[in-house]
């Protein structure tokens, strides 16, 4: 494998921080650890990170699948709190907000497709990744 062949750097700038760069855009981003693990708290951490991801995973899908309905969900937000302990992350709660009334016809549909994210397949099972949804 070459270098190339990798879609991220990720560096260890020191006091507990890393600074990972997207290769093929250049952006860079930086984490850091929570103050309970001896960080500085400036910068999200990987267990923050990780909650985003799994945001950003669900709210793609799900948006995916409204537009192939015709339906734009422009506004769609979704909120991540990853809690962590001692152990590790023990839970990533989330908040869908969508732009859409409770009675669109899709709503159901947009739910379970959430369910069905890569991400979320991809963790561990006895995480818990509730979802509460807030409709127009």
């Amino acid at each position: 494998m070459t270098d190339h062949y990798y879609t991220s750097e990720t560096e260890n700038v020191g006091q507990f921080r890393c600074e990972t760069t997207f290769i093929p855009s250049n952006v860079t981003f930086s984490t850091d650890l929570p103050a309970s693990f001896e960080g500085r708290a400036e910068f999200p951490s990987p267990g923050v990170l990780l909650g985003s991801t799994l945001a950003s995973c669900m709210m793609s899908l799900v948006s995916v699948v409204a537009a192939r309905k015709g339906v734009d969900l422009k506004g769609m937000r979704v909120l991540a709190r990853a809690a962590e302990s001692s152990k590790g992350i023990e839970k990533i709660e989330l908040k869908a907000i969508m732009p859409l009334e409770g009675s669109h016809p899709l709503r159901a549909m947009l739910e379970k497709t959430a369910l069905s994210c890569p991400v979320r397949q991809t963790l561990r099972p006895d995480l818990e990744t509730p979802i509460e949804w807030e409709w127009k």
